[in-house]
């Protein structure tokens, strides 16, 4: 199958620069403690690694189940504060075929209260073609083990 025949309504949906929902929250310091508390690091200064930001704008826009995380590509600047409020704002930077696979690259920008530049995120999201299951492939791949 030629990368040009994948369907994929999702794909089609999306349009390059287009700009998703913004969203915020605030930072506790229980969110703190219990995110350094999972990944076993007393001093780990960045909660918004477990909010998955592009892949939260991309689903509270687009309905959950219809992109599947392919990978994440992140750059920290400044640490995460308790009592300061996160908001993020996000955009669809891409979108392409690749191996009759399409896929979405969403990237996000999260900022705090006072301006300070806390993260930009890009997800690379492989869509959902109509015509296969989303988890498909990984299923297929488990299922030969």
């Amino acid at each position: 199958m030629a990368d040009e025949e994948v369907v994929s309504s999702i794909l089609d949906e999306v349009t390059i620069g287009e700009k998703l929902d913004s969203f915020s929250y605030l930072v506790t310091q229980e969110m703190l403690d219990e995110y350094r508390a999972i990944v076993d690091n007393p001093r780990a200064a960045y909660p918004t690694v477990a909010g998955r930001h592009s892949l939260q704008a991309f689903t509270n826009r687009y309905t959950e189940g219809r992109v599947m995380n392919a990978g994440t590509d992140s750059e920290y600047y400044n640490e995460v504060l308790p009592g300061k409020r996160i908001f993020v704002e996000a955009k669809i930077i891409d979108k392409y075929v690749r191996r009759a696979k399409p896929y979405i690259i969403v990237e996000s920008r999260a900022v705090d209260e006072d301006g300070r530049l806390i993260e930009i995120s890009r997800l690379i999201a492989k869509a959902k073609q109509e015509s296969k299951p989303l988890f498909g492939e990984i299923a297929e791949k488990w299922e030969q083990k």
